[in-house]
Formats: structure tokens, C-alpha cells, sequence
């Protein structure tokens, strides 16, 4: 276990120190503020069907850019906070702040040879999705929290002329809350947690033409605050030969050790896997693995293709093994229409899950549109958590002059919990539409309506109807 109280105040500083470790003259910084103040009408703005309020929710949101370019600099910040006001609120609190951050920052200390990773990110995510969820910000519910997650990563790289690339790297990683997070819902907690995590990498280099080889070692150790330490030990060798211009054989041999405490997860053996890649043209790439990595069979796919310059079509699936926080944080590939779609349980428990995702993104003319659908399957050290989940979104932008853009999208998610067999489904559409006021002035008129089917809690959402009205400025 570990004490919080000075991590972040480390991260930052020492994120801070990295980024003026380069003369700040070497890089071109632009600092961009904006301000957004935006009225809602929602007939629900509790998530309570018993007892239903409606209220106007005014929210101010003053919002700043930070970004900075340079030959061996790159670092973007943006922050925010939201004030809400309820004046209708009789059960709750009448004001509400939330801060987000965005941040990341790439360093180049010592040329060609010393590295600083960074980033932050601070935002409210939905603890449990059983308890109430909602697709726009102004709802007020006690499952939303503020979570925030520190990322600092220095890292040694050196080439030994063709033939090889070395990269000694070290991660800390800490996620936690702002305050108290104990769950609801089946004894679930959040619990904060702190990642070491130290890897040695040795790949080849150009001299090997056919021939591509990466030999790694990797310790990772997460300090849970509820649950015994998670610890991997990774030692890998993956191989891959060019056999042909357009076809390539992939494979992979290794040994890991898992422990994390009394754990479902738990695994001392071999590792391998098999499997090829196809890029037939310049247009489509296929790759697939088949294999043993969690003393079960275990598989992979990433397949793209590109229709035209302007429209591609994705396909991935994936099986990994790693704690909630994790993957609550993890970039997700593709478009994420609706938040409630990427948002997963927030817990310190390990889980198993497999993943597939298609997703479809273009544009012509004046027109953008996004699609997705995805399955996963979800196994954890804490059976409520068991979860088959099928979701789906779509987006679509028009702009109809100059001034004037409209646009739409609609989100779908089905839950099937198997602890006690209920199932829980979720659905968003919204329309909006945006007009240019002036080059700094944009005026936004929206709607959405969401609506919840659950046997668990009969009482949580049901059908929420939202029309707001906001004002943003650049300056």
C-alpha cells in the first residue's frame, strides 16, 4: 500500500521540470481561452422516475489551451471548469464544479538519447454503470465522480548503427479520486492505485531486411488501495519474417508470471502465439494472431481498409488481462460518439475481457459520418462485474452554409450482467444544430432525448429529455 498525499504534486512538478528542461525559445507556444455559457431544460434531471424534477441548469465553462511546438518539444494542456447552478434543486446541491485537464507532453532532454513521456487527464466518469448514467453533462446523480489519472514515463534510447535499437524505459502511472468512492451496487470500490512499470527492449534494425525481432522484459507492479498488488513479469521474444512482398509470418515465444493475490488471473508459464500479416495493396492491412498467453487459447485481429482517401472501414479484436482503472483510461482506436459508450465499471478489480470492434468513419463534400458497434465479454476477480455487453453509435455532420451546421447521433448499449441474470439497456439520440455568429461567436441549439430499460433499479432514468442553448466565444 502507498500513500497519495504527494504523488500528484510529483507528477506535475516533475512534468513541469521536463518540459523546461528544453529552452522554452525552441518552441513556438500558443495559448487559446475560451468561454461557453449554455442553458438546459431537462424534465429529469435527477435520473429519478419515481420522483421526476425538472429544471433550467445554467453552466458557465471558461476553457484554455496551452500548446507548444518545437523541434524536440511537444506538449498540449487544456483545461477546464464547469460550474453548474440548479436552481430547481431540492434533494441536492444547488452549485457544482468539475475541472478537467488534458495533457500531454513528449521531450527530447539529450539528443537521441533521453525522453520524457507525460500526461494527465482529469475528468468525471460514472463509477457503476447500473446506477444512473446519462449522456449530457448537467444531470446530477451521486454515481459521477471526479477521476484523475497521472502518467510520467522517462525513457533511453540508442542505436547501435544498423543493426539495433536498445530502449530502457520507466512508467508511474497513479489514478484516484476526489473523494469518498465506495459504490453502491454489490459491495463494489474504486480504490486508488499506483503503477511502477520498468521495460528493456532490444529490436532490430535496418540491416535486417526480412527479418524483424524484438526481445523485451518487462516488471509492472500496481499498488491497489483495496486489493493485494498486482505484479507481471514478462520475458518475450516476437519474431516476424517477411516471406513475401505482400505477406509476412508472425509469431512470438516468452514466459510470464502473473500474481495478483487470490485472483482468477493468476498465471507462471509459457506464452506463445502465431499468425501472419497481409497488405495486399496500399489500401488494406490484415493482421491476426492465434495462441496461448493466459493458459488459455487466446486471439487477436487488427484488419483495415481504406475504400478511398476520405472513408476506411476498421475491425479489431483483442483479450487482454489488466484491472478496470486501466482500462477505464486506455485510448480506445475509432470513434467515440457517446462517453457512455467507452465508460466501463470503475474498480480496482482484475478483469479479463474480450473485445471486438468495427468501426466506419468518412466524409464527402460538406458530409462527415462515424458508425461502431462492439461486443465484449468481461471477467473479474469480483463476479458482479461479469458482464456481455453489446453497443453501437452513429454520427453524422452536415454543414449546410458557411454559418450553418447541423448535426446528429444516436448511441445503443445492452448490458447482461451474469450474477443475477438482469439485462440493462441504455439509448441516446441528440440533434443539434451550430451557427457561426461571428469569427470568434458560435451559437449551438440542441436536443437529446435518452431513455433506460433495467429490472435492478426500476426507478433509474427511464425517458430524460434535454433542449439547451449555448454561447461560445474565442478569444
Amino acid at each position: 500500500m502507498y500513500s497519495t498525499k504527494k504523488t500528484i504534486i510529483l507528477l506535475l512538478s516533475t512534468v513541469a521540470t521536463s518540459g523546461l528542461g528544453v529552452s522554452a525559445g525552441a518552441a513556438t507556444w500558443r495559448v487559446t481561452p475560451t468561454l461557453t455559457a449554455t442553458e438546459t431544460y431537462t424534465d429529469n434531471v435527477n435520473l429519478d422516475e419515481t420522483v421526476r424534477q425538472g429544471d433550467f441548469v445554467t453552466q458557465i465553462s471558461p476553457q484554455v489551451q496551452l500548446t507548444g511546438t518545437g523541434a524536440r518539444l511537444n506538449a498540449s494542456i487544456l483545461y477546464g471548469a464547469n460550474y453548474f447552478f440548479y436552481p430547481g434543486s431540492t434533494g441536492g446541491e444547488k452549485h457544482d464544479l468539475r475541472h478537467t485537464v488534458q495533457a500531454n507532453l513528449n521531450s527530447e532532454l539529450v539528443n537521441d538519447l533521453f525522453f520524457i513521456d507525460a500526461g494527465a487527464n482529469v475528468d468525471q466518469q460514472f463509477l457503476d454503470r447500473r446506477q444512473a448514467i446519462s449522456s449530457v453533462d448537467v444531470s446530477q446523480t451521486k454515481n459521477r465522480r471526479t477521476v484523475q489519472s497521472y502518467r510520467f514515463s522517462p525513457y533511453l534510447a540508442h542505436r547501435f548503427g544498423s543493426w539495433a535499437t536498445a530502449q530502457l524505459r520507466y512508467e508511474l502511472r497513479h489514478v484516484r479520486s476526489s473523494s469518498d468512492t465506495e459504490q453502491t451496487t454489490l459491495n463494489t470500490f474504486f480504490g486508488n492505485s499506483l503503477t511502477h512499470r520498468g521495460t528493456f527492449s532490444l529490436s532490430n534494425g535496418p540491416a535486417f531486411q526480412r527479418l524483424g525481432w524484438t526481445l523485451s522484459a518487462v516488471y509492472a507492479n500496481e499498488e491497489r488501495e483495496d486489493q493485494a498488488d498486482f505484479d507481471t513479469r514478462t520475458l518475450n521474444a516476437d519474431l516476424s519474417y517477411q516471406l513475401l512482398d505482400q505477406f509476412a509470418l508472425l509469431g512470438s515465444i516468452g514466459y510470464q508470471d502473473r500474481d495478483g493475490g487470490n485472483s482468477f488471473a493468476n498465471f507462471d508459464g509459457v506464452t506463445w502465439d502465431a499468425g501472419f500479416r497481409f497488405v495486399p495493396g496500399p489500401r488494406t492491412s490484415i493482421s491476426m494472431r492465434y495462441g496461448n498467453r493466459s493458459g488459455t487459447d487466446t486471439f487477436s485481429l487488427n484488419a483495415q481498409y481504406k475504400m478511398t482517401a476520405k472513408h476506411s472501414i476498421n475491425l479489431t479484436y483483442t483479450d487482454t488481462i489488466q484491472t478496470f482503472q486501466s482500462f477505464a483510461f486506455d485510448e480506445i482506436p475509432g470513434p467515440v460518439i457517446d462517453p457512455t459508450q467507452s465508460g466501463n465499471f470503475v474498480s480496482g478489480d482484475i478483469t479479463r475481457r474480450k473485445q471486438a470492434r468495427l468501426y466506419l468513419t468518412g466524409s464527402r463534400g460538406r458530409t462527415s459520418y462515424s458508425m461502431s458497434g462492439s461486443y465484449s465479454r468481461n471477467k473479474s476477480d469480483n463476479s458482479a462485474l461479469d458482464e456481455d455487453r453489446y453497443s453501437a453509435a452513429v454520427s453524422l455532420n452536415r454543414q449546410l452554409s458557411r454559418r450553418l451546421s447541423l448535426g446528429s447521433s444516436f448511441s445503443y448499449n445492452l448490458s447482461k450482467f451474469a450474477s443475477d441474470g438482469t439485462e440493462d439497456t441504455f439509448w441516446s439520440a441528440s440533434v443539434n444544430g451550430n451557427y457561426s455568429i461571428s469569427q470568434s461567436l458560435v451559437g449551438t441549439l440542441g436536443y437529446t432525448h435518452s431513455d433506460r430499460d433495467q429490472a435492478r433499479f426500476a426507478n433509474l432514468n427511464g425517458g430524460t429529455n434535454y433542449i439547451s442553448l449555448s454561447i461560445r466565444a474565442t478569444f
